[in-house]
């Protein structure tokens, strides 16, 4: 098979294949690594000099690897952060949600009532995030 791309694709195909392998592999021990997504995140860097953008993932011959550089790798922190943020309050505000209609111990008549009664709690916790932040957000220590 073969696929043509213009630059413009290749730099897309780049941040997605960057971004890709980041999430799958960015909170692994090098052991856990998925070793077949560094494999293809390989290949496709070596294709980086033929499509002009040797800048972007430069060959280290030490290492004989292919390595983004600092600077395309500030690019697409951004993606990242704005994805870890938003992860961030929605899983706090699920669990919180969750923990607190399990708390609650009522009973439903359907599922389609509890999901209801869950997505109300849980947009109780997304204003106050939305409108606070952590501010009032308190651990109680056990007495």
């Amino acid at each position: 098979m073969k696929i043509n791309f213009t630059k413009k694709q290749f730099k897309a195909l780049l941040d997605l294949a960057y971004l890709g392998e980041w999430m799958a592999n960015s909170t692994r021990s090098h052991d856990d690594r998925f070793a077949d997504y560094d494999e293809l995140l390989q290949y496709i860097y070596s294709f980086a000099k033929d499509m002009g953008c040797e800048d972007l993932v430069p060959y280290d011959r030490e290492l004989n690897s292919y390595y983004p550089s600092k600077e395309y790798e500030d690019q697409l922190q951004p993606i990242i952060d704005n994805n870890d943020d938003y992860v961030f309050w929605e899983k706090l505000s699920g669990h919180l949600a969750k923990r607190d209609l399990d708390r609650e111990g009522g009973t439903f008549d359907s599922l389609d009532d509890r999901f209801r009664r869950l997505c109300e709690i849980e947009e109780k916790y997304e204003i106050e995030f939305e409108d606070n932040g952590l501010a009032n957000l308190v651990i109680k220590e056990d007495n």
